[in-house]
This record gives structure tokens, sequence and C-alpha cells, in this order.
């Protein structure tokens, strides 16, 4: 059974290569994933996030990192910016276990809500986080936050009219 726990700053190096394996996975759907893929554009974020306790890690039994969610903060509140499982660790529920140590973490934090933006069309994205009971924010409801999101999306190259900005209740 994977472990998930808080990630620290030496682990950052673990990170990029679990993403550039599940962004395959897009490149195969026929996916844009933009300019820079569908995380951060380089380690920074990713080393800042680690230090900051932002960045949950998932561990197959060996302790070898197979997966993460990375969060940011949008308006007052969470927003998950990557979550990534390599290939050889999906569809064993990982995600969802990732999801549900974020919601913990979250609400651990006095968080209420938790956001993300992500593909429609791809099965393990938009659907399943609704299935996760994430629900799609009507532009007319956008935050200020969102707005900008979108914008930084729109530059990065991602085609926005295959994306929705989704949120849940913690």
């Amino acid at each position: 059974m994977p472990t998930i726990r808080l990630g620290v700053p030496a682990d950052h190096p673990h990170m990029r290569p679990i993403e550039e394996a599940a962004d395959a996975l897009f490149h195969a759907a026929g996916v844009q994933l933009g300019e820079t893929g569908a995380g951060p554009a380089d380690d920074a974020p990713y080393a800042e996030g680690l230090g900051d306790g932002r960045v949950l890690i998932a561990e197959d039994d060996a302790g070898e990192p197979i997966g993460f969610l990375y969060l940011e903060s949008l308006d007052d509140h969470p927003h998950i910016e990557e979550i990534a499982v390599h290939p050889r660790a999906q569809r064993q529920g990982l995600g969802s276990a990732l999801l549900r140590a974020c919601y913990a973490l979250c609400r651990e934090r006095g968080a209420r809500v938790l956001s993300l933006s992500t593909f429609t069309h791809v099965p393990w994205n938009a659907p399943f986080y609704a299935r996760e009971g994430f629900e799609v924010v009507p532009e007319a409801a956008w935050t200020p936050g969102m707005v900008a999101l979108r914008a930084r999306e729109a530059r990065l190259g991602l085609s926005l009219d295959e994306r929705a900005v989704m949120i849940r209740s913690l």
C-alpha cells in the first residue's frame, strides 16, 4: 500500500521525472500541454512548495516516489496546481489517496474549499475530479484569482476551451 506524506526540500529532484512520465500520457492522447507542460515552468516552485509544506508525495512500498500533489494558493483558498502519478502506479487509487490526504491537510489548515483547473475532455481529469466532488465554476462566478489563472494558462499555450476551473467544499 502506498504511503502519502508531506514532502521535504530534498525530495524535489524526484518530482520532475514523475511529472514528465505522466505528461507523456497527455501527449499520447493528443493533449497540448503548452510550452511548459501542465506543471510549474521550472523546479523552483517545487522546492518552495516542499519547503512550505504544500507538496504531498506518494511513495511505493520501497519508499520510491510514484506520485505527488502540489498546492498553491488562489484568492483565499488552496488550489491544486498539479497532481501527477507515474504511469506504472496509475489506476490503483493513488490519485484518490493523494486527494484525500490533501483534503485532510487543507481542513487541518482551516480551508473550507479547494480548487483546481483541469482538462475537460480527458477521462482521468475533469470526470475524475467530478467523481471526487469537484464542480465546474461557471465563468460568471470566477474570482479575480481564477481570471488570472486562466490568463496564465492562455500565456502557456493551453487550449482554454478544453479546460475548466473546478472547486470542492471541504
